[in-house]
Order: C-alpha cells, then structure tokens, then sequence
C-alpha cells in the first residue's frame, strides 16, 4: 500500500485550495488525531456514511478504502487537527 492511497481527497474541496498544505504544518494548541475504519467495503462505506449523518466528518475528507490484504477487507483514514487545552 502506497501511502498516497491514504490522503484524504482534497480535490473534492475546491473552497480550500491550501489544505494539504495544513497537514504538513504544526499548528499551537492542536494535535493530531487518527481515525481508522477497517472493515468490508460496504461496512467502511455505511460508517462513513454515518458519521456524515451525524455532522462529523465530510465523506471526502476519508481516504479512499483501500485493501489491507485479507479477504474482503479495507482500511480508510480520516486525519483530524483537534484544539488541545
């Protein structure tokens, strides 16, 4: 697996340009965070789609499922920047 396979899909973004260019940069007072779905394609897919549902994160912003080598399997990973106290 390539690592670019795991970038969010930033083309589907186009009102910000500039944010792979965030991921890169440390930010004060945030931490990184990963979330990891790994699962059939089509439960990955429904939990995304659920936590769309529920306001938390875009579908675009995972990345594309990609197979983890077992059966029927696929991990995707969403990247999160959280303001820490």
């Amino acid at each position: 697996m390539d690592i670019e396979n795991f970038l969010p899909n930033f083309e589907y973004n186009p009102n910000n340009p500039n944010l792979p260019e965030l991921f890169s940069q440390p930010q004060p007072g945030r931490e990184q965070i990963k979330h990891i779905l790994i699962g059939s394609p089509k439960t990955v897919r429904v939990t995304i789609y659920n936590l769309y549902g529920r306001g938390y994160a875009q579908v675009h912003e995972w990345s594309t499922p990609q197979p983890t080598g077992n059966p029927s399997e696929v991990i995707s990973i969403l990247i999160r920047h959280l303001l820490v106290d």
